[in-house]
C-alpha cells in the first residue's frame, strides 16, 4: 500500500520543496488597487486585479 502512495505524493513534495522561502517572493494580497499598484511599481512585478460587485452574487465564482 505504501509503495503505491509514495509515488503519488512525490510530485506534491517536490512542489512544496520548490516554494519560495522568502515571504517577498510569494503572492501578496492588497485591499485596494492603489496599494497594489504602488507595490507593483516599486518592485517591478505585475499585478492580478480581482474584483466583484454585490449585484453579481448569482454568477458562479463571484463572492
Amino acid at each position: 500500500m505504501i509503495r503505491r502512495i509514495v509515488p503519488l505524493l512525490l510530485p506534491l513534495v517536490m512542489t512544496l520543496a520548490a516554494l519560495p522561502a522568502n515571504a517577498a517572493d510569494r503572492i501578496a494580497w492588497y485591499s485596494t488597487l492603489k496599494q497594489g499598484l504602488a507595490v507593483a511599481k516599486a518592485t517591478g512585478r505585475p499585478i492580478l486585479l480581482v474584483s466583484a460587485a454585490p449585484h453579481c452574487h448569482g454568477i458562479s465564482g463571484i463572492w
